[in-house]
């Protein structure tokens, strides 16, 4: 079990909250467009597969990562 420390928190200016709000932004922009990326290439090795099974795990690899891009754009929704 994890206990507060006795320490005083350090309180957040205005100033550093939004800093860090931003910081968080661009990370999750980043974050959004490399998984939009990998998508891409998934779909694109979708187009190319003939076996049925082998589409069937890219297929499903690529669904993990639509909804990994809609956490995503609803937390950069949240953060604006």
């Amino acid at each position: 079990m994890v206990y507060p420390r006795d320490e005083k928190l350090e309180k957040l200016s205005q100033e550093e909250i939004i800093s860090n709000t931003k910081l968080v932004i661009q990370g999750l922009e980043a974050l959004k467009n490399e998984h939009n990326s990998i998508l891409h290439s998934l779909l694109e090795t979708i187009k190319c597969l003939k076996k049925d099974e082998e589409a069937n795990v890219v297929h499903e690899k690529s669904n993990l990562l639509r909804k990994s891009v809609e956490m995503i754009e609803l937390g950069l929704g949240e953060a604006q």
